[in-house]
């Protein structure tokens, strides 16, 4: 698992001050991943694991503070720890209690907890 240093804000970042990559450090290697990137990421205690193409990589960053950085119109927060890219939800299947399994293109299961339902429905089924 790569080990991160947190987001950068390049010259040509988006203009709503939100990073358009993230810094990864690694084995004495530093990787740039775009957001676009990100499949989900899920929270570590103080720290955030970005799952990117079957890959982790472990940046130094609050999950709320990373949903804020976030482009709200390619991620969504489904559960308390857990943000998704909406591009790789496959389906969603419900489970019990106003949950859902929330199943990514790589066959990754997820849960959406009954306290993000409303905001994700919304946000899946918003044209445009």
């Amino acid at each position: 698992m790569s080990q991160g240093i947190g987001p950068t804000f390049p010259s040509e970042a988006p203009s709503e001050g939100r990073p358009d990559r993230f810094i990864v450090k690694s084995g004495g290697r530093i990787t740039f991943l775009r957001s676009s990137e990100i499949d989900w990421a899920e929270a570590q205690g103080d720290y955030v694991c970005l799952h990117v193409q079957g890959k982790k990589h472990l940046i130094r960053e609050r999950i709320s503070r990373l949903e804020n950085q976030l482009p709200g119109n390619v991620f969504v927060r489904i559960h308390r720890s857990s943000i998704v890219n909406i591009d790789r939800i496959r389906e969603m299947q419900p489970l019990f209690y106003g949950e859902y399994s929330v199943i990514l293109q790589d066959g990754t299961r997820l849960t959406l907890s009954r306290s993000f339902k409303h905001k994700v429905f919304e946000r899946l089924t918003r044209v445009g």
